[in-house]
């Protein structure tokens, strides 16, 4: 499976379904714009902050308990409540277009100015332009911006906004003579309210104005979505009107007053400025990924643990328990896990990246539970995974990242092989209690499948995957490491496949399947890791000492080139015909990158607007007319023996 094969652009799967909301009585608005002018707003700030509650009466109750905020020089007092996403817009001097601002003394036209403090000293902003056109371009174009610089439209359509935008009334003067308009900005949160109208296809600037400015049109457009979810039901609404809903209302912390330290004398705009600051430009230090990945981590174990109403949960407490490394080897041993690392990494590895949708989907859904993230990757999916598997690894070399990080990196990369996906979830791996297969059996079943050719062509079987992974744990954590990250921009000798392809070239070969045994039987008594033969005997030296397993070694022997020795029979067949498969291939791309072939630099292509000579043509036709008989005739064959087979044990049965 990849993330691209589920479903429609917003992909919202199971998501939120936010609570049916009402629209207020006029009573409840009259009651909260009364206790509003209590806080000393002017009369438009009291109107629309009114108007824009979900439930008035709530934000009235509160605001006789609003919470402090402290800022440098100042606190804010701010009440949290629910705001109807059509009364809000971007900061009009977004500080995210600093970069982009142009100023007067450099040549550029008049810009539009800061917000500064209102005369009336209380916690509203008033900014002065030109006219309504002067504000509504900026809103439109800093929304615009937001968007494809910050997309979450994608993601606010699977869980709406989860974190609360700072909101602030600020009163718009205009110097041509047009009434004040009165409006609600986000301080903090202009990308969240510009993804939330982008999904609603609101024009900022008909919040700003038009509905802004008329109450009845304002209720209209709400109503319009209310009476929708309740006309047809949450269940019958389209994925897109679903996604609607979700963005229809936002958390807020609406700042409600201003209160400036005793010596500070700081007005409210400063102050407003010192919150975005705290927030944007002096936040906390990143945790970093690796952190990020931990936590992330922990969430998934909770969505693959936790049963939802049509689906059982996918792994089991102890499992969760298991995975997470937070019992003792002792206790993992009575609740019958693996000694083994080998064998867990490989549990986790499955119960993460395999499965099929229904696990990828509860994969992100532990993952949107932090980031709100609406389609992680699977390389998000496979980055937590290896989270998990270091963490006892981590907790024994104390953290230490020299030792660490390499590691972190190689089994990141090594475990995006997609064979992984197909390792059934229904039946348990070698080394578990449940799996009375040993080592060796497994080590037999990936021989078998070389035998059959299954990775010459790009794909390893379950067994062969299995030993994969298993060596591949070992392969990472060896010192030195048998395995480790390509090489680009070398000399030329380096080589630069990915892991996953020298993982593929190694296992599609008898010694390569004896060498991942011998790793991962050394691996599991803390062994050094040696070099095997063709038989899976050790390979000894000149000195007779045997040769330590390196990563240039490993991709010197298993280089992905066909074996010279293997000349007859089923394995030289399939070799050859992986050779086949990849140059059809290859010639798939030839003729896609002659379509690309423009007339002139930035023109139509060339042969779809002339053609090719028809006799060059025709002549590789034939040729391909020839090939494409014998493939079919060796099918046929091969269809002929398996239904004559098929008949012939019936018989005898």
């Amino acid at each position: 499976m990849t993330d691209e094969s589920v479903g429609h652009p917003f992909d919202t799967g199971e998501g939120w379904q936010p609570t049916q909301w009402t629209l207020p009585r006029g009573a409840a608005i009259d009651n909260l714009a009364s206790s509003l002018i209590g806080q000393g707003f002017t009369d438009g700030v009291v109107r629309v902050l009114s108007r824009a509650a979900v439930r008035p009466d709530e934000m009235r109750r509160k605001l006789t308990e609003s919470v402090e905020l402290r800022v440098q020089g100042a606190t804010l007092l701010i009440v949290e409540t629910r705001l109807w996403s059509a009364s809000v817009v971007p900061h009009p001097a977004n500080p995210r277009e600093y970069g982009r601002r142009t100023y007067a003394l450099g040549g550029a036209g008049t810009a539009l100015p800061e917000p500064r403090s209102a005369p009336s000293k209380g916690a509203e902003l008033e900014i002065h332009v030109e006219d309504p056109s002067a504000l509504a371009q900026r809103l439109e174009d800093a929304k615009g911006r937001l968007t494809k610089e910050n997309p979450l439209s994608e993601d606010i359509a699977v869980e709406g906004v989860l974190q609360p935008l700072t909101v602030v009334p600020l009163t718009v003067n205009h110097h041509n003579g047009h009434p004040a308009a009165s409006l609600l900005i986000a301080a903090d949160g202009s990308s969240r309210i510009s993804a939330v109208h982008d999904l609603l296809g609101f024009a900022p600037s008909k919040v700003a104005y038009e509905w802004g400015g008329d109450d009845r049109k304002f209720r209209q457009e709400v109503n319009r979505w209310i009476r929708l979810i309740q006309k047809q039901g949450w269940d019958n609404l389209s994925e897109e009107e679903q996604a609607k809903a979700r963005a229809l209302t936002i958390p807020a912390r609406v700042v409600v007053g201003f209160r400036p330290d005793a010596r500070a004398n700081q007005l409210f705009h400063t102050a407003v400025r010192n919150f975005i600051g705290l927030t944007h430009i002096r936040p906390p230090k990143p945790y970093g990924p690796a952190v990020e990945n931990e936590a992330k981590a922990d969430a998934v174990l909770d969505a693959l643990a936790q049963p939802t109403t049509t689906r059982p949960a996918r792994i089991s407490v102890s499992e969760k328990q298991w995975f997470a490394g937070v019992i003792t080897e002792h206790d993992a041993l009575g609740e019958g896990f693996s000694r083994h690392r080998d064998v867990r990494a490989a549990e986790i590895v499955r119960a993460v990246l395999g499965g099929g949708i229904g696990t990828a989907r509860r994969v992100n859904d532990g993952i949107r539970s932090l980031t709100a993230k609406q389609r992680p990757k699977r390389e998000d999916r496979v980055d937590i995974a290896v989270e998990l598997i270091l963490r006892p690894v981590r907790t024994e070399k104390s953290d230490a990242l020299q030792f660490v990080r390499p590691r972190r990196a190689v089994l990141q990369r090594a475990y995006r092989m997609p064979e992984i996906e197909a390792l059934p979830s229904d039946s348990p791996l070698e080394g578990t209690a449940e799996d009375p297969r040993s080592l060796e059996d497994l080590r037999d079943e990936a021989l078998e499948e070389v035998e059959h050719g299954l990775g010459d062509s790009g794909r390893l079987g379950v067994a062969q995957t299995e030993l994969a992974v298993k060596a591949a744990y070992y392969m990472a954590i060896a010192e030195p490491m048998a395995l480790q990250r390509e090489v680009f921009g070398g000399s030329g000798d380096e080589d630069d496949r990915t892991l996953p392809v020298v993982i593929r070239a190694m296992l599609s070969r008898r010694r390569g399947v004896f060498q991942a045994y011998e790793i991962v039987r050394a691996g599991r008594l803390g062994q050094k890791l040696y070099e095997v033969d063709e038989a899976g005997k050790l390979m000894l030296t000149v000195g007779g000492e045997a040769r330590e397993l390196t990563d240039s070694l490993v991709r010197h022997t298993y280089n992905g080139e066909p074996l010279a020795e293997v000349a007859s029979g089923f394995k030289a067949a399939s070799l050859c015909w992986a050779d086949v498969t990849t140059t059809v291939e290859a010639l798939k791309k030839a003729v896609a990158s002659m379509t690309m072939v423009p007339i002139h630099a930035g023109g139509a292509s060339l042969v779809e607007r002339d053609g090719w000579d028809s006799v060059q043509i025709s002549s590789l036709r034939q040729r391909l007319d020839r090939i494409d008989r014998t493939l079919a005739n060796w099918a046929d064959r091969y269809d002929d023996l398996d239904e004559s087979g098929t008949q012939e044990s019936e018989e005898h049965a």
